[in-house]
């Protein structure tokens, strides 16, 4: 039962600080113009992964789960695609898609590339030589991130103009600085991280009381 309520109080401090963050990200987009979709790729997935991030660094080094790890990681994935169908069934009165900007598809393909270069390596396993302890597909992971967040990084540019409409009809945040937001989302972000740190250890206790994997 404190494993549970451990696990609990981690992940509503998470979810807690996730709602900041969405609205903080908003506001450093109104005032930096930056663009929606790129501030959505970068800097806030970014941060809200870092439960990924942070719990999977912890349990190859910490802990020495490696699968949980992994499970975290690409179990976060297909759970994105569940928030995704949440998300359409409350936002009314059209599907989602139809409003978000086509901006999009550049991070869903790359991302579709990248989980494919994943199930190889995990295919292959210890088919393909490694550079020392590090794999291959590892490196392949660095780049093509960057590739990614550049080609998005652009294309926002591009549609600056149209981005500049937008803002002048729904400046919501006038009260509030830059500084002020961007300490806001430093804050939460670091909460996110903190109680992410945690929930490796608490994974494997839940892990071995209940036997579920």
């Amino acid at each position: 039962m404190l494993l549970w309520l451990e696990f609990i109080a981690c992940t509503s401090l998470i979810v807690y600080s996730g709602t900041r963050l969405s609205k903080y990200g908003d506001i450093i987009v109104e005032k930096t113009g930056l663009g929606r979709t790129w501030v959505g790729v970068v800097l806030m997935s970014s941060v809200t992964s870092l439960p990924e991030l942070v719990p999977g660094v912890s349990s190859v080094t910490y802990a020495g789960v490696p699968d949980i790890a992994v499970g975290d990681v690409l179990g976060s994935c297909v759970f994105n695609m569940l928030i995704l169908a949440v998300l359409d069934a409350v936002h009314r009165p059209a599907p989602i898609s139809t409003k978000a900007h086509h901006g999009h598809i550049l991070s869903a393909g790359f991302g579709m590339f990248l989980l494919s270069i994943v199930a190889v390596s995990l295919f292959l396993e210890n088919r393909i030589l490694p550079l020392g302890w590090i794999g291959v597909y590892s490196l392949l992971f660095v780049v093509i991130y960057f590739i990614a967040m550049r080609l998005v990084y652009f294309y926002e540019r591009r549609q600056i103009v149209a981005f500049v409409k937008e803002i002048a009809v729904e400046l919501k945040y006038e009260g509030i600085s830059t500084k002020t937001a961007i300490s806001n989302y430093s804050i939460n972000a670091i909460v996110v991280i903190i109680a992410a740190i945690f929930l490796p250890r608490i994974g494997e206790g839940i892990a071995e009381a209940t036997g579920l994997g």
